[in-house]
């Protein structure tokens, strides 16, 4: 990725997508649309294990190589010769009964070994994608959705129709999705929350806007419950109305000014600037800026999630997200 920075390019279907790629060429055309590249960041992990999760954490669509990552690292601590007091086994922390179902030979060797990551670490890519596919019809974020399903079993989660309601799982989830958030490369500059966060804004594209959706049971999302999600799925709570959102940033010292909005970045609309009298509390709609004056947006009802250009008559301001609340002498 060296040399790239993050940019937009048109999708077949007329809307732009997030993409990495050079800013000076001209937007590449384009059928599907793709988002920020997503890999470990130097260092994150051992090195030895970086090209498997660059590698295998692209497997499907519930993992990244982030989340592979810190899901090993959460099990075994990187530990290939790890082995629990239940008998779990290897960096990926399998059970004899799961390995001997779900282990894969990754290297090709003709045997699969679960003290061996070459195998292991693909095994545990393909296991995840299984319960991701085995809890498929279960409402919520796919990625939360399977973490659950490897730490409880896919049925705990058919059952509970979402996360279940163990401490143990729950903190395994959360755990996992900061930890990840901290290991995503950064491209062109952009932080490895603002990576996350567009990823999963991006990957909305199309959904239903649904009043008060979080993209839970109804599927869909509101304008605010978009951006909350798109930022916990980076580790970060904001609060669920817009304006809740602009006065936690302000009181942060995170607003920006218009000349210095990035990708990422956080728009604040209100109806009520088309008569110049509109104040915070009148903050009535929030996107996620895309670059070039476009913003990711659930606009209204009988609407979908998409990419448009920013509203700039009813423009009210724009905050930047930190992993950490900022504070004002940062």
């Amino acid at each position: 990725m060296k040399g790239s920075a993050i940019g937009l390019m048109v999708a077949g279907s007329g809307l732009l997508a997030v993409t990495a790629t050079s800013l000076t060429g001209n937007p590449a055309v384009s059928g599907k649309a793709t988002t920020v590249a997503n890999r470990t960041a130097p260092g994150s992990v051992p090195a030895r294990y970086e090209r498997l999760f660059n590698a295998w954490g692209n497997e499907c669509d519930a993992i990244t190589p982030s989340i592979l990552a810190a899901q090993l690292k959460q099990e075994s601590g990187f530990n290939p010769r790890a082995k629990s007091p239940v008998g779990a086994m290897g960096i990926a922390q399998f059970m004899p009964g799961t390995w001997q179902n779900s282990g894969f030979d990754g290297n090709g060797d003709g045997k699969k070994d679960v003290w061996d990551p070459e195998d292991a670490i693909p095994s545990a890519a393909k296991y995840m994608c299984s319960v991701s596919r085995s809890v498929k019809d279960v409402p919520g974020d796919k990625t939360r959705l399977a973490l659950a399903g490897y730490n409880a079993g896919p049925g705990a989660v058919q059952k509970y129709r979402g996360i279940p309601p163990y401490k143990e799982t729950e903190n395994y989830v959360s755990t996992i999705m900061a930890s990840a958030a901290k290991m995503v490369q950064t491209v062109g500059g952009q932080s490895s929350v603002t990576i996350e966060a567009v990823n999963y804004a991006s990957a909305q594209i199309g959904k239903n806007y649904v009043w008060g959706g979080n993209g839970d049971a109804d599927g869909g999302f509101d304008c605010s419950g978009l951006t909350k999600a798109a930022f916990a799925q980076a580790g970060v709570t904001l609060p669920r109305v817009a304006s809740a959102q602009y006065t936690h940033l302000d009181d942060d010292g995170s607003l920006v000014e218009k000349s210095d909005l990035r990708i990422g970045d956080l728009v604040f609309f209100s109806k009520k600037k088309q008569t110049g009298k509109a104040t915070a509390a009148d903050i009535d709609h929030v996107g996620i800026y895309l670059g070039r004056g476009h913003f990711l947006n659930a606009p209204r009802t009988g609407a979908k999630v998409r990419i448009e250009k920013i509203w700039w008559d009813t423009y009210m301001g724009a905050g930047r997200v930190y992993p950490k609340t900022k504070s004002k002498e940062a």
